[in-house]
């Protein structure tokens, strides 16, 4: 799979975040994933469906920082991407892995500089968060991803996040 993105954005506090190979890693049969509206009612909606099942995986620890990055990428996929869009999660090597697909070909930039009313916040967000992110293209257009630590004693500074 061809990788599309800035890079991958390691977490400024990471000391070891690198990729090994070029592909996404695979999605374990344990993995969830939902066909959402293209709507912004679907943000509270994905919010619930991953509270829900990250406590099925005993996973409070990572909830909130998991619920807030993908209704930051659930809305910028409803407001920049057509159709509907898929919100995907799972475990990889002690990291949730969540995932937003859409229907639009553009990856995500972080911008610079923050502009006045001009948006990129969820981005902050998502690089200030994640351990790592990027974003990958897919046949329909592209996926947004993030990494989290699975658990809070897990030391995503000194982990292989997004090896």
């Amino acid at each position: 799979m061809l990788m599309g993105y800035s890079g991958i954005r390691p977490r400024k506090d990471a000391i070891m975040c690198i990729r090994s190979h070029r592909d996404p890693p695979a999605r374990p049969l344990g993995a969830a994933s939902w066909t959402l509206a293209h709507d912004f009612g679907s943000v509270p909606v994905a919010r619930a469906l991953l509270r829900s099942h990250l406590a099925g995986w005993s996973m409070d620890d990572a909830t909130d920082d998991a619920e807030l990055l993908v209704s930051e990428l659930i809305t910028n996929a409803v407001r920049h991407a057509p159709g509907p869009v898929r919100l995907t999660v799972w475990l990889v090597d002690g990291f949730l892995r969540c995932e937003v697909e859409d229907r639009h070909p553009a990856v995500p930039l972080l911008p610079d500089a923050p502009e006045r009313d001009e948006g990129g916040y969820g981005l902050r967000l998502l690089d200030a968060l994640a351990c790592c992110w990027g974003s990958d293209v897919t046949p329909a257009g592209k996926a947004v991803w993030f990494e989290l630590p699975a658990t809070a004693t897990h030391d995503h500074r000194i982990a292989h996040c997004c090896a």
